[in-house]
C-alpha cells in the first residue's frame, strides 16, 4: 500500500510535467483510451495540496526509477517516507471531512431554522426531525418488524429537487419495518397508521449522512403508508 501511494504520486506528477499537450494527443484504440484514463486517474489522485512536493525532484526520481538506477534512499528510508505520505494523506482526508461536516451542519441548521419559522405548526420528534400530517389514516399503527406497503418521494432539502420516488415510476414499496431502513424513516413510520400520509424533514444524520449525493444532505420525505401486513 505504501509503495503504491508513492508510485502513484511519482507517476502522476512526472506525467503532468511531460511536454505533449492534450490537444496534440491522438487516442487510436481502446488501449490508448484506457491508458489515458489511467493517467488522468493517477493525476487526480496526486492533485492534492496535502504536501508541497519539489516537482523537479519528483520527476528525477520517477525517471531514475524507470531506468533502474541506484536510488539515493535506502529501503528503510523509502518505507519511512511512504509511511509519512500515507499519514499526511490520512490527516488531510480527516481534516477535509471535518470541514465538510461543519459546513454542511451550518447550512442545515439555517435551513431548519427557516423551516420552523415558515411552518410554526410543525411537530418535532425526539430524534430531531420534523414532520407534518398531510392526512391521518384509520388503520393499525406501524410497528417494528411489520411488513408494510408504501409510496414515497424523497426531495433534496437544499435544492428542492426530487431525488427518487415511486409515484409514477414504479409500484409501491413492500418492506419490513426494520434496518437497513434509514434511521429517520424507521422512526417516522412508527408514528403512522395505515392510510396516513406524512411529510418528514430529516437532517442528514438520520438519512444518508456522508453517503448522500451530495454528502450530508438533509432530505424531505413524503410518505404514504398504504398497508400493514399481519404475516
Amino acid at each position: 500500500m505504501k509503495k503504491t501511494i508513492l508510485y502513484i504520486l511519482l507517476f502522476s506528477i512526472a506525467a503532468a510535467s511531460c511536454g505533449n499537450k492534450a490537444e496534440n494527443v491522438t487516442l487510436r484504440n481502446q488501449q490508448d483510451s484506457l491508458s489515458w484514463a489511467m493517467g488522468m486517474s493517477l493525476a487526480q489522485t496526486a492533485n492534492s495540496d496535502f504536501y508541497d512536493f519539489d516537482k523537479d525532484i519528483v520527476f528525477q526520481a520517477f525517471e531514475s526509477y524507470l531506468k533502474g538506477e541506484k536510488q539515493p534512499l535506502s529501503q528503510q528510508a523509502y518505507n519511512d517516507a511512504c509511511a509519512h505520505i500515507a499519514l499526511l494523506v490520512s490527516q488531510k482526508e480527516r481534516a477535509k471531512a471535518q470541514t465538510d461536516i461543519q459546513t454542511a451542519n451550518k447550512k442545515q441548521d439555517e435551513l431548519f431554522a427557516k423551516l420552523v419559522a415558515d411552518k410554526p405548526g410543525l411537530k418535532k420528534a425526539p430524534e430531531g426531525y420534523y414532520y407534518e400530517v398531510l392526512s391521518e389514516g384509520h388503520g393499525p399503527k406501524a410497528t417494528i418488524g411489520k411488513r408494510i406497503r408504501f409510496d414515497f418521494k424523497g426531495i433534496n432539502m437544499v435544492t428542492n429537487q426530487v431525488i427518487e420516488e415511486t409515484y409514477g415510476k414504479r409500484e409501491p414499496v413492500i418492506h419490513n419495518l426494520d434496518r437497513p431502513m434509514f434511521e429517520g424513516l424507521l422512526s417516522g413510520f412508527q408514528l403512522m397508521k395505515a392510510g396516513s400520509k406524512y411529510r418528514f424533514y430529516f437532517p442528514h444524520q438520520l438519512v444518508t449522512g456522508a453517503n448522500g449525493i451530495p454528502p450530508y444532505t438533509p432530505v424531505i420525505y413524503e410518505v404514504e403508508l398504504h398497508e400493514i401486513y399481519n404475516d
